[in-house]
């Protein structure tokens, strides 16, 4: 059982009161002026905190704007995070969609996302659609979280085929204790070397050591599909990999606890409990939570680039219902 459950409800209570004040009429959020493409995350929280009117109108903004005939949401406004990772508001999108029984944008959605994996390695590209004459360069992020919505509309064996692609990064790895390299050139094979244009390491790798933010989220990422993997296919090669890369981030600096990726570290460590029943995982995923909680405001937002930030706060609403939810059973 939760220890700290009484809390985690009145800040979750209090973080949905705040982002429904960001909410329009019309499915409109603000700031409006950037765009649809940048409230994806929104919808997934709405339906999990029972606000599916709400759900269907935000959903029905980010279509009419940014849905194109092929299932690409088309946007001038992306970010260099989403160009990165070209897939990723797509599968929240559809993921919410699907959870409301809005199968033509689901699975319209999901037909384009599903031309990114790659027929042979299972990973999916980073940045475009897979194209067997172009560098189709792929990684653990996307390839994981693609996997993980892929699985709420039953695409298990493109999850399969995506979980081996996965295994094979990490058992290329050259220094697993103390690194963790995240793409992968299908003709290059693990990329170790960061690319020119590039000005940080990061981008394509995370380390144990370092006293900064590592993006440790993309392992939060890795094992909560590994673990929804696993309680598919009872195969204990993907619980035992999403275990591997969890101890990985036992193993990381303590700066850790004062980022954001404790987010998906909590929503990874509860869907490890709720696998395994191991009671480590439900005291990482509270340990995760508390530590989020900390470095959040009063009002129950979070801030980033020193405003509030709804997409961080409506991701973080998901996690503590998952935590609340798989945390009682």
């Amino acid at each position: 059982m939760l220890e700290n459950k009484e809390l985690f409800s009145e800040s979750l209570e209090k973080s949905a009161n705040w982002m429904l004040t960001q909410l329009n009429a019309d499915g409109t959020i603000n700031p409006v002026e950037k765009g649809s493409i940048a409230y994806y995350k929104i919808p997934w929280a709405l339906v999990m905190l029972g606000k599916t009117r709400e759900a269907n109108t935000v959903i029905k903004w980010i279509t009419d704007e940014s849905l194109a005939p092929d299932g690409d949401l088309k946007s001038d406004k992306r970010q260099k995070f989403h160009l990165d990772y070209y897939t990723y508001p797509a599968t929240w999108t559809a993921l919410a969609a699907q959870l409301l029984s809005l199968f033509d944008v689901s699975y319209k959605l999901w037909d384009y996302v599903s031309t990114f994996q790659d027929p042979t390695t299972g990973g999916y590209c980073s940045r475009a659609p897979y194209n067997k004459d172009k560098n189709n360069l792929q990684d653990a992020n996307s390839t994981a979280w693609s996997s993980f919505v892929g699985l709420h509309l039953g695409k298990v064996e493109e999850a399969k085929k995506a979980a081996q692609f996965i295994q094979t990064i990490y058992k290329q790895q050259p220094d697993f204790e103390n690194f963790f390299y995240h793409y992968w050139d299908p003709k290059e094979g693990l990329v170790t070397v960061k690319p020119d244009e590039e000005p940080d390491e990061r981008f394509i790798r995370m380390s144990v050591r370092e006293d900064k933010e590592n993006f440790l989220y993309i392992i939060g990422a890795i094992v909560t599909f590994l673990a929804k993997l696993y309680l598919i296919t009872k195969d204990d090669k993907h619980l035992q990999l999403a275990e591997n890369f969890y101890s990985f981030i036992l193993r990381c600096h303590p700066v850790l606890y004062s980022t954001e990726s404790c987010g998906k570290l909590c929503c990874a460590s509860t869907h490890l409990y709720y696998a395994t029943k191991e009671k480590k995982y439900l005291e990482m995923a509270e340990k995760f939570m508390l530590a989020l909680l900390k470095i959040g405001e009063p009002d129950g937002s979070w801030i980033r680039g020193g405003k509030p930030t709804i997409s961080s706060t409506a991701e973080f609403c998901i996690w503590r219902v998952n935590l609340l939810m798989l945390g009682d059973k």
